[in-house]
Parts: structure tokens; sequence; C-alpha cells
């Protein structure tokens, strides 16, 4: 049993990894910024993200996991981190 919680643990882990990593890349387009400038832990809006560009990025990242999402994720989890944790929790996300 603890091998499974263990296995469960680290496929969730990697899930937030690859979900944050989507955003990173995703956001560092948007903004035309370096992706290496991006703290996952910094609210997005430090990063000049407005409403608009929140939820376009919030579709495309229903496209690519292929769920529906609420519009307002990036200001109900207003960081990276945060989003993505949540996505892997709620949404039994396994990438």
């Amino acid at each position: 049993m603890q091998q499974l919680q263990n296995s469960s643990s680290t496929e969730a882990t990697s899930s937030v990894t690859a979900i944050q990593s989507w955003l990173v890349e995703q956001l560092a387009d948007v903004l035309s910024i370096e992706p290496s400038t991006i703290d996952v832990k910094q609210p997005l809006t430090r990063y000049g993200l407005d409403s608009i560009d929140a939820v376009t990025l919030v579709g495309d990242l229903e496209d690519w996991l292929d769920l529906e999402l609420p519009s307002t994720l990036l200001w109900d989890y207003p960081s990276i981190e945060k989003a993505s944790a949540y996505m892997v929790e709620e949404f039994d996300v396994s990438l």
C-alpha cells in the first residue's frame, strides 16, 4: 500500500512540474519575456498578465489538458505553483 501511495505522489509531483513548465513557456511567449525570469511562486500579475491574456491562457491550457477549467483559474490561484497544484488535486491530471 505504501508503494502505491509513493507512486501516486511521484506521479502527482511529475504532473505539477509538467504543468508548471508548460505555463512558464506559454506565459513567457505571451509576455515576450525569458522563461528563466519567471518564478512559479510569484503572482502572475507581477509579470503584467492582464485578464484577457489570463483567460486566453486558461483556454489554451484546457486544450492542452483536454479539460474544462474555470475561466477565473489564474485569478483564483494567482501563481503558477498554486494553479498547477490545484489542477492536479481537483482534476486528477496525470501527465
